[in-house]
């Protein structure tokens, strides 16, 4: 259990540190599994066509296998670790505030966080809520990171990658922004949340907002040209497109299509208030307009594109489109929620010609260790990790090249 004293004598920055050696450690293993696969897979099978050759090929898909599905559970560990150093570390930053501010005007706080004295009127009940706020939810914190890391250690005989990497990786990945979200004052009143927010450092602050963007703009308190910049001025309410992909990445309502990713890329936009550009002349074929028009309810038939453009339902078209209309590419480290993840064939995978986007979804979060979440149909995941997930996709599917795009509204 973590009381008033745990909280004030934590080292959240060992933790940083931890996640870091338990990241280098998964990166040896892809790297590993990507040796294995490329320098001796992908030459033995072609070259050794008998019955030995496909026995050594499948050993060889084993042992490939094994070292990406470790690299995939340490991931895992590193998301809870980089998501409890952060939580622990603004709940620490906001104690210590608390506890400043009761005693610049004239409280004591005792070794066990009692608060007595006597002091203006209201500063005492701020503190109070103030330290209680950052006791419980770092106690409530603490408690949901053991519980996941025990999960993970746990899973350490798992030898199937899917399940790896959809399944244990993931809950590990929506884990590390629920940390966060614990560290969020939610429920408290705006003069609270106004003290909490200005205790944070410039970079705390900067790491809510990238991290929990939904959830820290919901906060009564938070000052207004705060949720302005979360809101975004391109044309399209940045918030209320993560909330929407957030809210619907379970529902298959939208998908009509055999794959969804670009039209459930779509659908966010429009929701979050960009303005669709139609054809006038309702030729749904010009990649030069971006837009759903009527639907007859028949998805047989609205699936043929009879109805819609092809950049609200191909995911290159839909990069095209954006980026020849007002929006730009931005590197993958200034990636923010609200912006389009592309995933752009860089090396050979059958059918998909390099160069050419096969997959989309929105980023609905970018965590503090610089790992961009995204959300996606077909296949429906929340909040899955970029950094988890493209190791394993490019062993499968070939080098990627992974485009950032923010569209920005011109029409």
């Amino acid at each position: 259990m973590v009381g008033f004293a745990e909280l004030m004598a934590a080292k959240p920055a060992e933790w940083s540190t931890a996640a870091e050696g338990w990241l280098a450690l998964a990166r040896e293993a892809e790297e590993a599994a990507e040796d294995v696969y490329q320098r001796g897979r992908q030459r033995v099978v072609p070259n050794w066509t008998d019955q030995v050759g496909e026995f050594a090929g499948r050993r060889m898909d084993v042992l490939a296998g094994s070292y990406s599905t470790s690299a995939a559970t340490m991931r895992g560990v590193v998301f809870i670790l980089v998501g409890m150093a952060e939580s622990i570390g603004s709940l620490q930053q906001s104690l210590l505030s608390a506890v400043d501010y009761g005693r610049r005007n004239g409280l004591v706080v005792g070794a066990d966080g009692s608060v007595t004295g006597e002091a203006p009127p209201g500063v005492a009940e701020q503190v109070v809520a103030l330290i209680g706020e950052a006791v419980r939810s770092a106690d409530l914190v603490d408690r949901q990171a053991a519980a996941e890391l025990d999960r993970l250690a746990a899973a350490v005989a798992n030898e199937d990658r899917d399940t790896a990497v959809d399944d244990i990786q993931q809950r590990a990945s929506e884990a590390q922004l629920q940390l966060m979200r614990e560290a969020l004052p939610i429920g408290q009143d705006p003069a609270v949340v106004a003290r909490w927010w200005g205790a944070l450092t410039p970079e705390q602050r900067t790491e809510f907002e990238r991290a929990v963007p939904v959830e820290l703009y919901d906060l009564n308190g938070i000052p207004e040209d705060v949720k302005r910049r979360l809101e975004g001025s391109d044309g399209y309410n940045r918030v209320e497109m993560v909330r929407w992909a957030q809210q619907n990445a379970f529902n298959t309502d939208i998908d009509i299509f055999d794959n969804n990713c670009a039209n459930f890329v779509s659908h966010a936009l429009a929701h979050a208030g960009l303005d669709q550009h139609p054809d006038p002349l309702t030729r749904t074929g010009d990649p030069g307009r971006w837009f759903q028009g009527l639907q007859t309810g028949w998805d047989w038939f609205d699936a043929r594109n009879f109805s819609h453009s092809p950049t609200w339902t191909l995911s290159n078209a839909q990069r095209d489109f954006f980026l020849e209309h007002g929006g730009r590419e931005v590197p993958l480290t200034q990636a923010q929620p609200g912006d389009v993840i592309y995933w752009e064939q860089a090396g050979p995978n059958g059918p998909i010609e390099p160069g050419r986007v096969h997959h989309a979804a929105v980023v609905t979060s970018v965590t503090p260790d610089g790992n961009v979440h995204y959300t996606q149909h077909t296949a429906s995941r929340l909040n899955a990790s970029l950094d988890g997930r493209l190791p394993t996709n490019e062993l499968v599917e070939g080098d990627q090249r992974v485009v950032v795009v923010r569209p920005r509204q011109t029409w």
